[in-house]
């Protein structure tokens, strides 16, 4: 006897991460909320980065090797605050590209309400 199930066998699989069918609760949101602290976290070091070098340039005493330390951080943070720019730039893109709009995969919480919907 076959039972009656949907075309995605809902009532075989069990939801990721605790969520459930009928809301997005689950992974999808874990994963967004994932990618948003690892960005504040990257941020912020680069933040703090930024103050180091600071520090460095007002401490280096005129010496050559203190100054070109203090430029590489400075060269390197701004390097990783481009490189965090191209990755939402990139995702924009794939999504409008694919999928038809910028904010696809930069709110994955809301493209899943919507195709539950």
């Amino acid at each position: 006897m076959a039972t009656n199930t949907d075309w995605i066998g809902t009532d075989q699989i069990v939801p990721p991460v605790g969520g459930n069918w009928d809301d997005a609760n689950g992974l999808e949101n874990f994963i967004n909320r994932g990618f948003r602290l690892a960005f504040v976290a990257f941020g912020l070091y680069t933040l703090l980065n930024f103050v180091l070098a600071a520090f460095n340039f007002i401490n280096s005493q005129g010496e050559a090797k203190n100054i070109e330390k203090a430029r590489k951080m400075i060269t390197n943070s701004i390097v990783g605050l481009v490189l965090m720019a191209l990755v939402f730039i990139v995702a924009g893109l794939i999504g409008a590209v694919f999928f038809g709009d910028w904010n696809t995969l930069l709110d994955l919480q809301l493209t899943i309400d919507e195709t539950l919907q």
